[in-house]
């Protein structure tokens, strides 16, 4: 997620730089600055995402074969289950679809326009295959689902989760909360900003001026007979929303940016 991140904050500075200097010259950076993040953001170490299949031990003795009877703590057992089984097999697609950005709640909403292509440009490069079932799932439990329903589609099982919703700040780790568990949350930002810092691109940014707000998480898997995920979508929308920061050294009351988050096995969930 490290990589989706600075992504992310390239496009804040894009915009903010634009805002702040939209009266002057140069008001837009050189494209080749965006593509210096994305290179650097390339070799972000990912090792929190690894070997999420080892030591998974979950209860697969149920009450009734139907899996409608199935309490939340065994539809929640038999999906970590499933995706440890399929994690060392199985290749995600990620994709990232930008929703909204404002800075100083849309005082400079007439920008948007103009730095579409570039924002465009980034996230479409951001599409790519990544290495087994998502989230930390061996963590997973029924406290962090909202709601979970299990039913027979043919000789397969269907699992529906809806995770609780989690708010995070800068410094928090990707596989935790309820978010991170089933789906891989932003993770610690604190460590993309030193990063950028060394690039010469400065934010000031803290823990307290920092909300992460993970909304509508959602899993749906088809899992077959040999307990292997057939298909499924992993999805939520973020918020990540900055306050009171410092990038170029001007001083930015608000920027919000709003994305969905979504990964897919086989093309996405269907029964």
């Amino acid at each position: 997620m490290k990589k989706i991140i600075a992504l992310i904050f390239s496009l804040v500075f894009v915009f903010v730089f634009s805002a702040c200097n939209k009266t002057g010259e140069n008001s837009t950076p050189e494209e080749k600055t965006t593509h210096s993040i994305e290179s650097e953001a390339e070799s972000v170490s990912r090792s929190e995402a690894e070997s999420l299949a080892e030591n998974v031990t979950v209860d697969d003795s149920y009450q009734s074969d139907d899996p409608t009877s199935w309490s939340v703590e065994e539809i929640v057992d038999f999906y970590k289950k499933a995706a440890a089984n399929s994690h060392s097999k199985t290749k995600s697609q990620h994709k990232i679809d930008l929703k909204k950005i404002s800075v100083n709640n849309g005082e400079y909403e007439g920008l948007f326009n103009f730095i579409t292509p570039i924002m465009a440009k980034l996230l479409a490069n951001n599409s790519e295959d990544k290495d087994g079932i998502t989230g930390g799932h061996q963590n997973l439990t029924a406290d962090d689902v909202a709601s979970a329903k299990a039913y027979k589609s043919g000789n397969n099982v269907v699992i529906e989760l809806t995770m609780k919703k989690q708010v995070s700040g800068a410094k928090e780790d990707a596989l935790s909360g309820s978010v991170g568990h089933a789906i891989t949350a932003v993770g610690d930002i604190s460590e993309v900003t030193k990063q950028m810092e060394e690039l010469g691109l400065p934010l000031e940014i803290g823990e307290k001026n920092t909300e992460i707000v993970y909304t509508n998480p959602t899993v749906k898997v088809v899992i077959n007979d040999k307990g292997m995920i057939v298909n499924g979508t992993w999805k939520y929308t973020v918020s990540i929303n900055l306050n009171n920061y410092k990038a170029f050294g001007k001083k930015v009351d608000t920027t919000s940016v709003v994305m969905d988050n979504i990964l897919t096995v086989n093309g996405g969930f269907k029964k």
